[in-house]
């Protein structure tokens, strides 16, 4: 029983030593700091203000100057095909015939009507003028000749739409007709495409669209060849959906090897701007976004951030820090919001 009490009594004892020890060996003076309360220490730097060269690049679209499906406005039975697939068209040229024996009849009664109307309008407005007949019955007449007129130029319009034009000088398609065929409205004919000029429609972040102007250049390039080009309008609005702003711009010259549809892919020179910049590791993220780390009266302050571009060996700071601010370049250190740090150098 002696024994066991003694035993116990050096256990006692030896973890009050190993108490005391521990205690005795923490350093003095680490109170805030970073993780278990030192003082951490980083490089910092001095945010100022630097010229900025930035461009964007994305993909493009080649289009052409004019492109249009061209369709039937009316039903009927082809009766002549003009043309023939991939052919060189003018503004104007005979396409498709659509055989029009009813309409001609419908526009040759219209027009007997509209002479009858007139020449019936002439002797009411002799009787009229003499007082034969009242002002009711000769606005009535009025009338009839009105809708006479509107009758005959209806059955006129009707009669054109069966002769089908190009509109536009440009180069045709593959064809989708047949003689015989019966076309109903809307039907699909051929395309026909006026090549140049080329046009590209492109489209930047919402960030740089407060930059972009009318006469602006813009570069494409496909298989190593580059093609200039210049920006002849910009949309209205952002979309909604992808928050960029579309523009389209037309290429210089006339080059043959490129084919409307094809990808391009476009570089925008951005104007010259002054902007702050932080090296790439002073910048930190978390759920709700960007932040850095400033220096304040030898603690560490987190400031949440905006970023623009990033460059190879700094970060484009839109919001969130002034000129003259001294920025920790945290990387990998233990740095926490208030915690005590030590600048080692200012780069």
């Amino acid at each position: 029983m002696k024994w066991i009490t003694r035993g116990l009594f050096r256990v006692s004892l030896g973890a009050l030593l190993l108490i005391s020890c521990s205690k005795s060996e923490q350093p003095q003076g680490s109170k805030g700091g970073g993780r278990g309360g030192q003082v951490v220490t980083v490089e910092a730097v001095v945010a100022k203000p630097e010229q900025l060269k930035g461009s964007v690049r994305g993909l493009s679209i080649l289009l052409p100057s004019k492109e249009v499906e061209i369709q039937s406005e009316m039903a009927g039975k082809i009766q002549s095909i003009y043309f023939r697939d991939g052919q060189d068209v003018k503004a104007g040229a005979y396409l498709v015939k659509i055989e029009d024996a009813n309409l001609r009849a419908t526009m040759s009664k219209a027009h007997s009507k509209l002479i009858l109307a007139r020449n019936t309008s002439q002797r009411k407005k002799q009787q009229f003028d003499a007082g034969a007949i009242s002002a009711q019955e000769w606005e009535l007449v009025q009338a009839d000749l009105q809708t006479a007129v509107a009758d005959s130029i209806d059955a006129d319009a009707n009669l054109q739409k069966t002769l089908i034009r190009a509109p536009f000088e440009g180069k045709l398609g593959i064809s989708r007709i047949n003689i015989g065929e019966r076309l109903s409205v809307g039907s699909k004919i051929v395309k026909i495409v006026q090549k140049f000029p080329l046009r590209v429609d492109f489209s930047v972040a919402d960030k740089y669209a407060s930059v972009l102007r009318v006469g602006m250049g813009v570069e494409f390039s496909r298989s190593a060849e580059n093609y200039r080009a210049e920006i002849d309008a910009l949309e209205s609005s952002l979309d909604g959906s992808t928050r960029t702003l579309q523009a389209r711009a037309t290429i210089e010259g006339h080059p043959e090897e490129l084919v409307p549809g094809t990808p391009l892919e476009f570089l925008l020179n951005l104007p010259p701007r002054e902007s702050l910049t932080v090296p790439p590791e002073a910048i930190g993220s978390d759920a709700l976004g960007s932040n850095v780390y400033l220096y304040k009266g030898g603690k560490a302050t987190l400031t949440r951030v905006e970023i623009g571009t990033r460059f190879v060996d700094k970060v484009e700071l839109l919001s969130g820090v002034n000129f003259g601010d001294t920025v920790l370049c945290v990387g990998a250190s233990p740095v926490r919001n208030g915690g005590d740090v030590k600048i080692s150098r200012l780069r």
